[in-house]
Protein backbone atom coordinates (compact mmCIF):
# COMPACT_ATOMS: atom_id res chain seq x y z
CA UNK A 1 0.00 0.00 0.00
CA UNK A 2 1.32 3.19 -0.88
CA UNK A 3 1.73 6.72 1.26
CA UNK A 4 -1.07 8.85 0.51
CA UNK A 5 0.62 12.61 0.93
CA UNK A 6 -1.96 15.82 0.71
CA UNK A 7 0.51 18.17 -0.40
CA UNK A 8 -1.24 22.26 0.45
CA UNK A 9 1.14 25.42 -1.15
CA UNK A 10 -0.61 27.78 -2.78
CA UNK A 11 2.23 27.94 -5.44
CA UNK A 12 1.51 25.92 -8.20
CA UNK A 13 4.81 25.71 -9.77
CA UNK A 14 6.40 24.74 -6.25
CA UNK A 15 3.37 22.21 -6.27
CA UNK A 16 4.31 20.70 -8.99
CA UNK A 17 7.43 20.46 -8.93
CA UNK A 18 7.29 18.62 -5.34
CA UNK A 19 4.55 16.47 -6.23
CA UNK A 20 6.31 15.29 -9.05
CA UNK A 21 9.40 14.22 -6.76
CA UNK A 22 7.49 12.63 -4.50
CA UNK A 23 5.68 10.71 -7.04
CA UNK A 24 9.11 9.55 -8.40
CA UNK A 25 9.52 8.07 -4.89
CA UNK A 26 6.42 6.39 -5.16
CA UNK A 27 3.87 8.43 -2.93
CA UNK A 28 0.39 8.98 -3.96
CA UNK A 29 0.12 12.49 -3.75
CA UNK A 30 -3.41 14.70 -3.44
CA UNK A 31 -2.48 18.59 -3.83
CA UNK A 32 -4.28 21.33 -2.63
CA UNK A 33 -3.94 24.96 -3.68
CA UNK A 34 -5.51 26.73 -0.56
CA UNK A 35 -6.29 26.69 2.99
CA UNK A 36 -10.03 25.70 1.86
CA UNK A 37 -9.35 22.95 -1.04
CA UNK A 38 -7.19 21.08 2.21
CA UNK A 39 -10.08 21.52 4.35
CA UNK A 40 -12.54 20.09 2.17
CA UNK A 41 -10.19 17.41 0.75
CA UNK A 42 -9.20 16.60 4.26
CA UNK A 43 -13.22 16.88 5.35
CA UNK A 44 -14.50 15.00 2.97
CA UNK A 45 -15.74 10.98 3.55
CA UNK A 46 -13.34 8.64 3.20
CA UNK A 47 -10.00 10.77 3.12
CA UNK A 48 -7.48 9.02 3.67
CA UNK A 49 -3.67 10.69 4.31
CA UNK A 50 -0.72 9.11 5.92
CA UNK A 51 0.67 12.84 5.77
CA UNK A 52 0.22 16.54 4.85
CA UNK A 53 3.01 18.83 3.46
CA UNK A 54 1.32 22.28 4.79
CA UNK A 55 3.05 25.64 3.64
CA UNK A 56 1.96 28.01 6.10
CA UNK A 57 1.49 31.22 3.94
CA UNK A 58 -1.62 30.23 1.74
CA UNK A 59 -3.05 32.81 0.24
CA UNK A 60 -6.30 32.20 2.35
CA UNK A 61 -5.14 30.95 5.90
CA UNK A 62 -2.46 29.43 7.59
CA UNK A 63 -0.83 25.70 7.60
CA UNK A 64 -0.55 26.02 11.21
CA UNK A 65 -4.47 26.20 11.55
CA UNK A 66 -4.49 22.58 9.52
CA UNK A 67 -2.80 21.15 11.69
CA UNK A 68 -5.84 21.36 14.29
CA UNK A 69 -8.68 19.89 11.16
CA UNK A 70 -6.05 17.30 10.25
CA UNK A 71 -5.86 15.86 13.75
CA UNK A 72 -9.35 15.83 14.84
CA UNK A 73 -10.33 13.76 11.07
CA UNK A 74 -7.35 12.10 10.64
CA UNK A 75 -5.40 11.88 13.81
CA UNK A 76 -2.79 9.16 12.79
CA UNK A 77 -1.34 11.51 10.21
CA UNK A 78 1.83 13.34 10.18
CA UNK A 79 1.61 16.89 9.98
CA UNK A 80 4.65 18.80 8.46
CA UNK A 81 4.66 22.45 8.11
CA UNK A 82 7.05 23.61 5.45
CA UNK A 83 8.08 27.77 6.17
CA UNK A 84 10.05 30.33 4.61
CA UNK A 85 10.46 31.96 7.32
CA UNK A 86 10.77 29.93 10.40
CA UNK A 87 9.31 32.02 12.95
CA UNK A 88 6.22 30.51 13.18
CA UNK A 89 3.94 31.06 16.51
CA UNK A 90 1.22 28.37 16.82
CA UNK A 91 -0.48 29.63 19.66
CA UNK A 92 -2.78 27.25 20.71
CA UNK A 93 -2.72 25.15 17.55
CA UNK A 94 -1.35 21.39 18.14
CA UNK A 95 2.30 21.64 16.92
CA UNK A 96 2.93 19.91 13.89
CA UNK A 97 4.72 16.49 13.73
CA UNK A 98 7.92 18.81 12.21
CA UNK A 99 8.34 22.27 10.77
CA UNK A 100 10.86 22.47 7.48
CA UNK A 101 12.51 25.31 5.85
CA UNK A 102 11.38 26.28 2.33
CA UNK A 103 14.72 25.97 0.88
CA UNK A 104 15.51 22.13 2.22
CA UNK A 105 16.98 20.36 -0.51
CA UNK A 106 14.73 17.36 -1.60
CA UNK A 107 16.65 14.39 -0.32
CA UNK A 108 16.52 15.77 3.18
CA UNK A 109 13.11 16.37 2.79
CA UNK A 110 12.88 12.86 1.68
CA UNK A 111 14.69 11.80 4.76
CA UNK A 112 12.42 13.51 7.22
CA UNK A 113 9.46 12.16 5.57
CA UNK A 114 10.58 8.72 5.87
CA UNK A 115 11.52 9.16 9.19
CA UNK A 116 8.49 10.35 10.32
CA UNK A 117 6.38 7.51 8.90
CA UNK A 118 8.80 4.96 10.33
Amino acid sequence: MSVIVLLVDDDASSRFVLATLLEDEGFQVEEAGSFAEAGRKIAAEGARYDLALLDQNLGDGHGTDLVAVLRARLPRAKAVLISGSGDEALGDAPPPDAVLSKGIGFPDLLDRIRQLLG
